[in-house]
């Protein structure tokens, strides 16, 4: 009977099931299995050193000898590898340490496992947990849903039909005490503008959960609410100038400690683009191109700003005449001029070829007007196109994605930033898709940016 059989007939073993699928090979095969991760005493503290354990089974004479765990929680990615000697690589539990500098706050994290064996051999698994506060209660806040920005903070979610911002998070009780807490019912809340305690509180209130909160040992219990802000409200206003806001939740346990959580909210923000192909492109030119403005929005949204449009349009052979090669920043001004497309979107223009001083791309002005049919409203790049081993014309996707983003950011504002990883250093070979908080708050006074 197959697993899925089983499953239907017995519902509540289906773990178990699955477990034993894990384990089971035939008598021809030598596979790598990873039955189960969890971390070391059943829960990962806040801010200690922490261990997962992980459980596999390996039928084969070749030894695991690497096993890497990669982290995914509210901050930036990281991986810690463990390389296994002696004893270690024949066991069927594997421990990964974390030190001090890989210490997690409270909150949910993901760990991406792999164990490498000997011959080549891989396994894959995936663990969710919540992490527990090392101190016995707190209570922790993030973004609900879908509603999330890409910088992990709540999302005013702007609803047209009925001019109002939604706010919606997830408020999470962690206890990592050994005895269950009883919380009481009643929840307060406060909007800030700017930081909590540092900025202005604009909104306060209070509501009550609709039953009882029992939060076991070393166990969480959650909550969502949502805040609708409609205009002439005082968050309507922040998010309408496209402010950052803090929200502040406050509850009280049976036994008089109070614990409070807080979030960054801000909306998303979006600007339009439209891709102009200056001369002919082949079609992997073409897909190439649009798959580099792909990862650009995706540059863009780490910095929560993404794309609220693409429009494509095409100016041939034909038509371009010498626009193709771009030869001067007089020849340059002159295609902005005497090509434009009538919307608040910015135009980016794709070249053939940059044939004057070293350049590969060029923005009209920083910034960059928000109004069309000038000789500076618009950003063009050189298409950085090259023709693989079978001949066929393609471009470099990846180098092209920056260097749209970069001279898009000189449209919405942005100056060079030669700090490490930034998107806006001035060599295209150092690039990286960093943006910080002062370039945000730069690009969204730009007449073309708007909120989601």
């Amino acid at each position: 009977m197959s697993l899925a059989a089983l499953a239907r007939r017995h519902p509540r073993h289906i773990a178990d099931f699955q477990r034993v699928y894990a384990m089971t090979y035939g008598a021809d095969e030598s596979p790598l299995h990873i039955v189960q991760v969890a971390p070391r005493g059943g829960f990962v503290p806040s801010d200690l050193p922490f261990a997962l354990e992980i459980e596999c089974q390996n039928a084969s004479e070749q030894p695991v000898v690497v096993a890497s765990v990669t982290v995914l929680w509210a901050g930036d990615p990281f991986t810690v590898e463990a390389e296994f000697t002696g004893r270690d690589k024949r066991s069927d539990r594997l421990f990964v340490e974390f030190g001090r500098e890989q210490t997690l706050p409270v909150g949910q994290a993901e760990f991406r496992v792999a164990l490498y064996r000997a011959d080549g051999a891989q396994a894959s698994f995936r663990r969710t947990v919540f992490v527990l506060p090392s101190n016995p209660l707190s209570l922790s806040v993030a973004p609900a849903g879908a509603t999330v920005t890409g910088t992990w903070s709540a999302r005013g979610d702007y609803h047209p039909e009925n001019d109002t911002f939604v706010t919606d998070i997830q408020a999470t009780i962690a206890n990592g005490d050994a005895a269950l807490v009883a919380m009481n019912r009643r929840v307060d809340w406060e909007f800030w503008d700017g930081g909590v305690g540092s900025g202005t509180r604009i909104e306060s209130g209070s509501f009550d959960l609709s039953g009882a909160v029992t939060v076991g040992a070393h166990n969480t219990w959650r909550f969502n609410v949502g805040f609708s802000s409609p205009r002439g409200s005082g968050v309507f206003g922040v998010y309408d100038r496209k402010e950052d806001l803090a929200v502040q939740l406050t509850m009280t346990a049976s036994d008089g400690r109070v614990i409070r959580g807080q979030i960054t909210c801000r909306v998303m923000l979006a600007y339009g683009v439209n891709i102009i192909k200056v001369g002919d492109f082949g079609a992997s030119e073409h897909a190439d191109l649009y798959a580099a403005v792909d990862q650009m929005r995706q540059v863009y949204e780490r910095r929560d700003i993404t794309l609220r449009s693409v429009g494509r349009y095409i100016i041939n052979n034909s038509l371009a005449g010498g626009y193709t090669v771009l030869d001067s920043e007089d020849e340059y001004r002159d295609m902005l001029e005497d090509w434009s497309v009538p919307n608040d979107s910015i135009d980016v223009y794709i070249a053939q070829q940059f044939n004057w001083g070293g350049f590969n791309g060029y923005a009209g002005d920083i910034p960059g007007p928000a109004s069309k049919g000038g000789r500076k409203d618009g950003v063009a790049v050189d298409k950085t196109g090259f023709t693989d081993g079978t001949g066929t014309k393609r471009l470099d996707s990846t180098t092209l994605s920056m260097l749209i983003g970069h001279e898009v950011g000189h449209y919405l504002g942005l100056v060079h930033l030669e700090d490490t990883n930034n998107l806006m250093r001035s060599n295209t070979g150092n690039r990286g898709p960093d943006l910080n908080y002062d370039q945000y708050r730069t690009m969204f006074r730009h007449g073309f940016m708007v909120y989601l």
